[in-house]
């Protein structure tokens, strides 16, 4: 007797009420088994990211059994910001998982996004092939190291390091966002209220990078140091680490170096095209080694947020292309869970963005450049993550008269790298 597909739960999807907050603060509690009832709550009222009215809460026989939060985020592509929507801290009550009620949330949550006009949505994975299946994509790729302190390169220009002082704040506000804005790929943008009420409270020390003349800062670092082991085995994490100057990435360095004698690890996330690798004086992955030919590892492979491209004209309307990209192409998207995206789609690249019309039946389309794919392939070409000629030649996407290549151009960027202290 063959067994048939659970069907998804009458799962009732609504805004979230003030009348909630308690209820909601005891499932997160139970769900993550991490913090306090009263940390949720104040999560819940207080976060600087998003209020009660981006929170969503899944009902079942009037009972709330689910809930997540759409956090409203905007991110820096080639210069320029783009809104994208977050999904986070989704929630669903132990007596009730393995039902589909997590499948049902978010289907109702994508419908919601794309009602509301939401073009782009972000998430940080549990479990990827979950999320996979309804559509997003890993577009984030990072280098997790584990290194000895004394590997990395000392310099003189450590001397100008110092510790972080009160006037110093608004030049690291001012310095993060112009190094997001000029070199990021997706870092998300800080609002006042992040900044005060999450960073500068944030566990560790600051220290800058203060330059020739009084009061420049061109650098600085945020890291936690863990003396768990004692005071000659200290373990020290980077959380930030931002230089707008050769000399302020070499005495950002030096600092690290400098710590060699307590410190026997330094770990750091940093994105795929990061110097810090061809910086160190060996590989030296204190976290297990592991060699494949002549290829030694200095640490791992990191495994960062999705996207999903909730409406794909708009997303890709939304999107700023290389400076040069010119051309015009043919785009065939499948889109089983948003049947508005699964179209033909005819893509115009003038001036560093795009025009998206839906192909006309009839016309010249068949004629022109046609790359075929389906959205989360999309998502992480869009997204700079995968090469649409690397895809084409793996069958991710199909590719006619050089549309792959065409595409390839429009959209090649730096690593997507969100930055860690901008977890959601």
């Amino acid at each position: 007797m063959s067994s048939r597909p659970v069907r998804p739960p009458a799962l009732r999807y609504r805004p979230a009420r003030r009348t909630d907050v308690d209820t909601l603060a005891d499932l997160a509690l139970r769900a993550y088994r991490v913090s306090s009832l009263e940390a949720r709550r104040e999560f819940y009222t207080e976060h600087p990211r998003f209020s009660l009215r981006d929170v969503r809460a899944g009902e079942l026989d009037g009972e709330l059994v689910a809930s997540l939060v759409l956090y409203p985020l905007q991110a820096f592509v080639r210069g320029q910001l783009v809104a994208a929507t977050g999904i986070g801290s989704v929630a669903v009550s132990p007596e009730h998982r393995r039902r589909g009620v997590a499948e049902a949330l978010l289907r109702a949550t994508l419908r919601e996004l794309r009602q509301r006009g939401d073009a782009l949505c972000l998430l940080y994975a549990f479990r990827s092939d979950f999320y996979r299946r309804f559509g997003w994509s890993l577009i984030e790729r990072t280098n997790l190291l584990s290194l000895p302190p004394a590997s990395l390169p000392a310099s003189e220009e450590a001397r100008r390091v110092r510790r972080l002082r009160l006037p110093d704040r608004p030049a690291i506000v001012e310095l993060y966002e112009r190094h997001a804005r000029e070199t990021g790929h997706f870092a998300l943008a800080r609002r006042p209220e992040w900044w005060e009420k999450r960073l500068w409270s944030y566990e560790g020390d600051w220290v800058v990078y203060e330059g020739r003349r009084r009061g420049q800062i061109e650098g600085y670092l945020q890291y936690q140091v863990d003396a768990g082991d004692g005071p000659w085995k200290l373990v020290v994490t980077v959380n930030e680490f931002v230089a707008s100057t050769p000399a302020a990435h070499r005495g950002l360095w030096g600092h690290l170096h400098a710590l060699r004698d307590q410190a026997i690890e330094v770990v750091a996330c940093v994105p795929g095209d990061s110097l810090w690798l061809t910086q160190i004086a060996d590989a030296g992955n204190l976290r297990g080694e592991l060699k494949l030919g002549v290829h030694r590892s200095a640490g791992h492979l990191g495994y960062g947020a999705m996207l999903r491209l909730v409406d794909v004209k708009g997303a890709l309307e939304a999107m700023p292309l290389a400076p040069h990209a010119r051309g015009e192409l043919a785009l065939e998207v499948s889109d089983p869970l948003l049947p508005q995206n699964a179209r033909a789609w005819r893509l115009t690249a003038r001036d560093g963005r795009l025009n998206v019309r839906p192909e006309r039946a009839g016309g010249n389309g068949r004629s022109l450049p046609r790359l075929a794919a389906p959205v989360e392939a999309l998502a992480a070409i869009v997204a700079g993550a995968l090469s649409p000629v690397t895809a084409a030649e793996g069958g991710l996407v199909e590719d006619a008269r050089g549309a792959a290549e065409m595409a390839e151009s429009w959209f090649r960027a730096r690593p997507a790298f969100l930055h860690p202290m901008n977890a959601f």
